[in-house]
């Protein structure tokens, strides 16, 4: 899902499609969780009624004119019944809340103001554990889920870094190599390292960075096909023709969903356990999630790892205190994620139309603000903001994704302070 880069709306609106998609989507609707209220049912509902309506369009994300939309229902809906329900983790992290002092008061009030006059739906600011300051407007809250669309991609990052400290693939690992599936498609020839740093030499995508047809998709969802067979048969796992013949691994940043969708069948084929299950034991219960959390699949079981993870808003805030003290341990992982979170390929012309300096692996990396940032992304204004130099973060929730250089300018304040 690229952020930024949508340069087409859609024909119908959100609400048309689900209106049109509705009859056929009922019989499938998602059971709430056990403890879900009404409420939370039926946007569970509407939730796999958007998901639906979505692949009825070759999955053409919503927009405002050209710049990406995330409506309230793909904000808060739960996807299809389907996806994985990760269980909680056995010893959630603690998060602790505390009033901001003299020096962090200006850019609270900062927060307040940019929360109130734009798109945002939450935002908080932490210090490590620490929640100095959150806020939302109607109808967000700490408990709801929150659809981290491709702030996804990083958490695969993160779950591929503990397959490597693992032992169960290196950075070199070739792709076809683990899924002979795709040896006879171009994908096969990328290694583990050019899918982490968007450089398959894969055919570019769709506008919105997704890499299906229509039928593509509709095929996946009712489970005529699977995300492996998709890569092996489709356009998206062939190369991107040059002027010089077929693309080769490595050299290019192109931003689209094939890249992180390849890892998940790697982990999946390395780990022995589905993608969703390595999230969960790996990066979600390791972060300290204290509620259920959604990790997006197919109908066998194989990982949409491009960005279909959903957590409550806590739970993201947890999310991003474990990503902070990560960038600072020592051992494999924190090597990893310290090697996450810097450059590893550039394309400014690409890079700076959303606002960042490069790409590091499945996360964006800087902004004039705060070059050494690292930013979480995900399509429609969510964003989780970290850097080295201190364990100062923000995280952001939106509708749309209008106003991002102010969010960028309110962290360079927030991470400036020590």
């Amino acid at each position: 899902m690229r952020e930024g880069l949508v340069q087409s709306s859609v024909s119908m609106s959100v609400a048309d499609l689900a209106k049109h998609a509705i009859r056929p989507i009922l019989r499938h609707a998602p059971r709430a969780f056990a403890s879900a209220s009404r409420a939370t049912a039926r946007m569970s509902l509407i939730g796999t009624v958007m998901f639906a309506a979505a692949g009825a369009c070759a999955q053409i994300l919503p927009s405002q004119g050209t710049t990406p939309s995330a409506p309230d229902e793909w904000l808060f809906g739960t996807g299809p019944n389907w996806y994985y329900r990760a269980s909680p983790s056995p010893v959630p992290r603690e998060i602790v809340f505390r009033k901001p002092s003299a020096d962090e008061e200006e850019v609270v009030r900062k927060a307040q103001a940019l929360l109130t006059n734009s798109s945002g739906k939450a935002m908080a600011l932490m210090n490590g554990n620490e929640l100095v300051w959150y806020g939302f407007k109607p109808p967000a809250s700490r408990s709801r889920f929150y659809h981290g669309f491709s702030m996804g991609k990083t958490l695969t990052a993160l779950a591929v870094g503990k397959a490597i400290c693992s032992g169960k693939l290196t950075l070199d690992t070739v792709t076809g190599d683990v899924l002979p599936e795709l040896k006879a498609a171009d994908i096969g020839a990328a290694t583990v390292r050019d899918l982490l740093r968007m450089s398959s030499g894969t055919w570019v995508g769709n506008k919105d960075s997704t890499v299906w047809s229509k039928e593509e998709r509709e095929a996946v969802d009712s489970g005529r096909m699977n995300w492996l067979q998709f890569l092996a048969t489709s356009p998206a796992g062939m190369a991107e023709k040059g002027v010089f013949g077929k693309r080769k691994p490595g050299l290019d940043f192109q931003y689209n969903s094939t890249s992180p969708l390849t890892l998940g069948l790697i982990l999946q084929r390395t780990t022995g356990m589905t993608y969703a299950r390595w999230v969960e034991q790996e990066v979600l219960h390791a972060a300290g999630t204290s509620s259920p959390s959604i990790v997006g699949q197919d109908r066998s079981e194989l990982g949409q790892a491009d960005g279909t993870i959903r957590m409550t808003f806590d739970d993201w805030l947890r999310m991003a205190s474990y990503i902070s003290e990560s960038q600072k341990a020592t051992g494999c992982f924190g090597d990893f994620v310290r090697e996450a979170f810097t450059t590893q390929i550039t394309d400014r012309p690409k890079t700076e139309r959303i606002g960042f300096l490069g790409y590091g692996y499945l996360t964006w990396i800087g902004t004039l603000p705060t070059p050494r940032s690292a930013w979480l992304v995900g399509y429609g204004g969510q964003r989780i903001a970290t850097n080295p130099s201190n364990s100062r973060m923000l995280i952001v929730f939106s509708n749309v994704e209008n106003y991002m250089p102010e969010v960028a300018k309110l962290y360079g304040d927030w991470a400036k302070l020590p």
